[in-house]
């Protein structure tokens, strides 16, 4: 919306002739478009292979059997199973709801029982006639814990995925729309969109779209976007950049027109810069306190100091303490709790003890991309009516 607003007019859920409101009406004079926008994630396959809640579930089991923290390696077995059009692989694992009874009658009686017998690293194999899962428990190797399997999110059937699956319920929200029709997707998590393994035989986005679109001759494009970073490596000193990748897939019955695609790449120029993957983000903002300003980032140099604008004006409205801005930089220090100077509240007793005092405050804005600014002190020589006799 953002994007098209500045290169045309936009209307928001403007009713159809159904009473369906699609999210985007844009008319740039020669081209209206109606559009309505979605996410892809793999949600529905994650609640039907619950691999998070397995691990937690094992390690909770094994803490309250007095082992250590760490050390616990699964392994799921998985099927394969064929069907019209593709494949799809599931884990052999219980579904969510038997979960926990599964640990506690197959898992926990094993691991306690070799335990009880002296055995440092148990290791054994869980079966139920359906679920088939390997573990061993051995703390001393690593203080961390891993879970191997197969990888189920790839789609390998066209129309039985998590991304036919939205395209095809949002069909119906612009059933009667006028001009050049279409979805807009945003990823939030889902491997069809992702950076698919060579050989592996996968579908990406585009099949999945270009299926959607033939079965579904009244839409005229599907518009992906998601967010790309480099793989990790501790050795990255610099902040890691993000960057957003768009494909535009166009029917083959009913093509944009090309100045349709030159619209859509100007628009997606126009969005800002990523400043997390989504399911980072997501996690992010379910956590106590979540913020992406620049909170905990500081410049000191001479005379002058300039700290996060958000963060001083939390100070001021209560939000947060002194004690709490000095444990979260102490968090974020390479020594932890030090002592030295490395906080606000510190920086500032450090100019106020020296009787110095600030002779000018300023703001420095930054860009759209940013989610905060800087403020920035210049403190004067020390003042005689506060500096301490010598």
């Amino acid at each position: 919306m953002h994007a098209l607003s500045r290169l045309g007019t936009v209307q928001y859920e403007v009713p159809l002739a159904s009473g369906k409101k699609p999210d985007v009406r844009f008319n740039g004079g020669s081209l209206v478009v109606c559009a309505d926008v979605t996410t892809v994630s793999d949600k529905s396959l994650h609640e039907l292979n619950p691999v998070e809640e397995l691990s937690r579930l094992v390690e909770k089991a094994k803490t309250r059997l007095g082992l250590p923290i760490g050390g616990v390696r699964i392994t799921i077995e998985s099927d394969t199973q064929y069907l019209r059009g593709g494949r799809r692989i599931s884990l052999r694992m219980p579904e969510r709801k038997r979960l926990h009874d599964f640990v506690r009658d197959k898992v926990v009686p094993e691991l306690k029982r070799q335990v009880e017998m002296g055995n440092h690293a148990p290791t054994f194999t869980v079966s139920d006639g359906e679920a088939l899962i390997h573990l061993t428990v051995d703390p001393r190797a690593s203080p961390y814990s891993s879970i191997s399997h197969a990888v189920y999110d790839l789609p390998f059937i066209r129309d039985r995925n998590p991304l036919y699956s939205i395209l095809h319920d949002k069909a119906k929200q612009l059933r009667g729309a006028s001009g050049i029709v279409g979805i807009i997707v945003g990823d939030v998590g889902s491997a069809t969109l992702a950076n698919l393994m060579s050989g592996s035989g996968a579908l990406g986005g585009k099949a999945v779209a270009q299926e959607f679109l033939r079965q579904h001759s009244s839409i005229h494009f599907v518009l992906l976007i998601s967010v790309r970073e480099p793989p990790f490596s501790w050795y990255r000193a610099q902040p890691t950049e993000r960057w957003l990748v768009w494909e535009l897939v166009g029917s083959k019955l009913n093509s944009p027109p090309a100045e349709f695609e030159s619209l859509i790449r100007r628009a997606m120029e126009l969005l800002p810069k990523p400043l997390a993957m989504a399911a980072n983000a997501a996690r992010r903002a379910k956590e106590p306190g979540f913020g992406l300003g620049h909170h905990g980032g500081y410049e000191m140099s001479g005379s002058r100091l300039r700290v996060s604008s958000r963060e001083v004006v939390e100070l001021l409205a209560g939000r947060s303490t002194v004690e709490e801005i000095n444990r979260k930089r102490d968090e974020l220090s390479d020594d932890g709790p030090s002592g030295l100077p490395n906080t606000l509240p510190r920086l500032m007793e450090l100019y106020l003890s020296q009787g110095r005092m600030p002779i000018k405050v300023s703001l420095t804005k930054t860009d759209e991309d940013e989610s905060d600014d800087w403020m920035e002190f210049e403190f004067g020589p020390p003042d005689p009516a506060i500096t301490p006799f010598r």
